[in-house]
């Protein structure tokens, strides 16, 4: 029998739409796995997949994708990124050997035109390899969205500064970004800008929206410590602040415009049709944060505070609606069919895919990532992974899973596979 594994990384960005991909597949009469990226050394090879969707193909896996690619495994990618510029996706976020890109990846999985002419122009990936499916981390916002319940704030406003961290210390984040090939240089000019702008948002708030008829829901990024900060900075009674322990979606549905600065969040809001700000007069870095295509054509761009305050004031009164809708055709250029089944189409190119020849696995090569059998050592270290896993953002469990998928499929059975007697921390779709 044919097997799948999907990696899941941040649980609060992708677990419902993997979780969607995964029971389609399984449809399909494909044995499918979730792999927690966290553990995924330690257990990928033991449920011997045909085949494996990583969310991302950047320096710090490609290594292991290599490995992969060797013994057999057919590899797809699907990329999340897709809303950064040109310059910066190329910078850091493929790997620096852009061969690999076109040597160790089966399938690369795209929103629409836009991003695939781009790869195929940068000669990062070819025709065959591209494949065009939509965005499936949006599909649920098309199910969940709520137009018809009256909105409760006049402006969501979302941050997107998780480098200040006045609790932890930026040092949280700079393994992460030096794996993604920045210098200390480029880091800290990085994490001052996040600094700056956090300033900068508290600024905006405090002086022209505080204290007014205006209702406002700030919804601090899950990635960001700065929920105290903000707590004690503004303090105007028309202000709502909130930690975001839940997913940005029930926040839109409570509110008519969503501001923001050079977030993917403006495509979250696109689905829910809540029209977008950004705070595009706020400082900025051409590569590091720059507003990119997709989201200029998608938020409206003041160049000023009083310029903003009249946009919300003009979509508050209904003259302005969306800057683009959804069915039109600049939209399609960017994310091919916005409806909704996405992750359905990436379902069935991916059972295309693993279907379409055979490929025998040769687990015996020699390599030090990834484990082919528990051995005391590697059971010990594999213990302490998961320690420290459940106690990151990025943890869950078949529950979670269940929890995803039982409102449209109640009847979707989950276990946690067994390797050498031992219960694994990935989840099989049975």
């Amino acid at each position: 029998m044919k097997k799948v594994a999907l990696i899941l990384d941040h649980p609060s960005r992708d677990l419902d739409y993997i979780s969607d991909i995964a029971l389609s597949i399984s449809e399909s009469g494909i044995k499918t796995y979730i792999v927690p990226s966290n553990m995924r050394h330690r257990e990928l090879l033991l449920l011997r997949p045909d085949y494996v969707l990583y969310t991302n193909h950047r320096d710090t896996s490609a290594n292991e994708i290599r490995i992969l690619n060797e013994v057999g495994v057919s590899i797809g990618v699907l990329e999340t990124e897709q809303c950064v510029t040109d310059a910066f996706f190329e910078k850091y976020q493929i790997p620096k050997n852009i061969q690999t890109l076109k040597t160790d990846i089966s399938d690369f999985f795209v929103w629409g035109e836009y991003f695939s002419n781009l790869c195929i122009s940068k000669n990062w990936y070819d025709q065959n390899q591209i494949k065009i499916a939509g965005s499936p981390k949006h599909d649920r916002y098309f199910s969940q969205k709520n137009s018809s319940t009256p909105k409760e704030y006049d402006i969501l406003i979302a941050t997107s500064f998780q480098n200040s961290n006045p609790l932890s210390g930026h040092e949280v984040s700079r393994k992460t970004y030096q794996d993604l090939g920045m210098n200390d240089t480029e880091i800290d000019i990085f994490n001052q800008l996040h600094v700056d702008n956090v300033q900068n948002t508290i600024d905006f708030i405090n002086n022209e929206l505080s204290n007014t008829d205006l209702k406002i829901l700030l919804r601090v990024h899950p990635f960001e410590d700065n929920y105290q900060l903000y707590k004690n900075k503004i303090k105007s009674k028309n202000v709502v602040i909130e930690n975001s322990n839940h997913t940005i979606i029930s926040s839109l549905n409570k509110a008519k415009i969503l501001i923001h600065f050079n977030s993917s969040a403006c495509i979250d809001a696109q689905a829910c049709d809540v029209p977008s700000i950004n705070m595009s007069w706020m400082p900025h870095l051409e590569v590091f944060h720059d507003s990119s295509e997709i989201m200029t054509s998608v938020s409206y761009q003041p160049k000023s505070t009083n310029e903003c305050i009249q946009l919300i004031d003009d979509i508050i009164s209904k003259k302005f609606k969306l800057k683009i809708e959804n069915d039109s055709e600049e939209m399609k250029k960017f994310i091919f069919k916005f409806d909704g089944f996405s992750s359905k189409r990436c379902a069935d190119l991916i059972a295309s895919s693993v279907f379409s020849d055979y490929i025998e696995l040769n687990l015996d090569i020699k390599q030090n990532i990834f484990i082919k059998k528990y051995n005391p050592r590697s059971f010990l270290v594999s213990l302490i992974l998961k320690y420290r896993w459940k106690r990151t953002k990025k943890y869950f469990t078949k529950v979670d899973i269940k929890k995803s998928l039982v409102k449209n499929f109640p009847s979707v059975k989950l276990t946690n596979p067994k390797r050498v007697g031992m219960n694994l921390t990935s989840v099989e779709l049975l």
